[in-house]
């Protein structure tokens, strides 16, 4: 996926929840819980007065002794809260509506401050090597918050080596994730600068450095109220890529425990394993797991597909374990999808698939493809539109009815999907045969 994929996906999960959200985002600031506000003006070069330079010294001076403050402050509650703002957005990603009391998760207190304190620890020796060693540390530490929220009983060191383990290979993407806001943050600096520049300009004109503490005062709360929506974009599209991070590595300890699993199966340095005399196990072989992969590959992953064409006997007497087919299925899920990605034609297997799975993984990542067909126009809108209505079919027709969230989500997506589509079609007074498919999927949509 694309830092524009987890964009979108911010921006789907926040239809209708962005005031709530930045509200939410600025009680998180204000309890230390982000660093993404920038409070920093334009350098102010002038000439004061003997009163003016007094009145500046004792404000550095207060402002020395607050940021100490502060930083206790922020370690005890910022560190806590900003794992409570990773659920919150964790949540909201799976449609729930932000509450308050999310930003104070139970039972991850002290968790959350000896992690956020061994983690700058960490940081800073490694930013004594050099910059960008410390630089790809706190890359490589960026998870642990989302890790913690999603499990409270993990430890501190724990949580840091599996969010350095799971962003290994996947730093440089999120700072892509990351950069692809600059354009925003800039904006949202304009209007302080702006303001604060001419403040500057007029600054003879207020006659004291009251009037132009108060001028910038101004413009930087408007600066700060656009950033806190960014910071919500921000967070949002963060906490999707951690998701997808989490979700790929998942994928992988399934391989790797199959592979265990498969290993035990057989007599250390001999290639295959043979019968066993007693009868108590299956015989198998790495030779077996070949032949056994090529043949369920070559059928589409479908044991529905094997049973028609009369192999499935010869495919069940490989013993193969219910791990190792789930590791190949996900496999070919995944390169159905990439292939979907061009070529239409795949949706076929994408649904046989998960119809006969009930993947619900695999259609919600077609409905994904699908959305991006829509926004980058490669097919046309009436081809899409009859995709996204196949794959909602499939949705409501039963085989999901054990999983009402997912199937209502699904709904609302295609919802979303049948208007955007509908608006676009009406624009190019194209013939009034798409009128019927979208009639179906607005039944299907409740």
């Amino acid at each position: 996926m694309y830092a524009s994929d987890y964009r979108r996906i911010a921006r789907d999960a926040l239809r209708g929840k962005w005031k709530r959200m930045a509200l939410f985002i600025l009680l998180a600031g204000l309890l230390g819980a982000t660093g993404g506000l920038s409070l920093d003006g334009p350098s102010v070069n002038m000439q004061l007065n003997g009163a003016a330079r007094a009145q500046w010294a004792e404000l550095l001076r207060a402002l020395a002794t607050v940021s100490a403050v502060l930083g206790i402050y922020q370690l005890l509650i910022g560190s806590w809260t900003r794992v409570g703002l990773y659920a919150m957005c964790n949540r909201v990603l799976d449609g729930d509506a932000p509450r308050a009391g999310m930003l104070f998760p139970r039972g991850v207190f002290w968790r959350s401050v000896g992690m956020n304190l061994l983690r700058s620890i960490y940081v800073f020796l490694w930013s004594m090597l050099f910059v960008v060693p410390g630089i790809l540390a706190a890359y490589s530490y960026s998870m642990a918050d989302y890790l913690l929220s999603r499990n409270p009983q993990m430890g501190v060191s724990e949580a840091l080596r599996e969010s350095k383990r799971l962003m290994y290979g996947r730093r440089w993407r999120l700072f892509c994730l990351e950069i692809s806001f600059i354009g925003w943050m800039i904006l949202c600096m304009v209007p302080m600068y702006l303001l604060s520049a001419g403040a500057m300009l007029a600054f003879e004109g207020f006659g004291s450095a009251d009037g132009l503490v108060l001028w910038m005062l101004v413009a930087m709360l408007i600066s700060m109220v656009a950033t806190v929506f960014v910071d919500v974009y921000s967070y949002m599209a963060v906490v999707a890529f951690f998701r997808d991070a989490e979700r790929g590595q998942a994928w992988q300890q399934q391989a790797q425990q199959g592979w265990a699993e498969n290993a035990q199966r057989y007599d250390g340095d001999s290639f295959g394993s043979a019968p066993s005399e007693d009868g108590d196990g299956p015989a198998y072989s790495y030779a077996d797991e070949t032949a056994a992969r090529e043949m369920f590959v070559q059928y589409g992953c479908s044991r529905k597909r094997m049973r028609d064409a009369g192999v499935l006997e010869q495919f069940e007497a490989y013993h193969v374990d219910a791990s190792s087919e789930q590791i190949w299925l996900r496999r070919y899920g995944n390169e159905l999808i990439v292939r979907f990605s061009h070529d239409p034609e795949a949706l076929d297997e994408i649904l046989d698939l998960a119809a006969e799975y009930a993947l619900e993984e695999l259609l919600i990542r077609a409905l994904e493809r699908i959305d991006r067909h829509i926004r980058r126009q490669t097919l046309s809108d009436v081809e899409i539109l009859n995709m996204a209505g196949r794959v909602l079919a499939l949705v409501v027709s039963g085989t999901f009815d054990e999983h009402p969230d997912f199937v209502q989500r699904r709904r609302e997506q295609v919802a979303d999907m049948a208007d955007r589509l509908e608006e676009r079609l009406r624009a190019q007074e194209s013939d009034g045969g798409w009128q019927r498919t979208l009639q179906l999927v607005r039944q299907m949509c409740g």
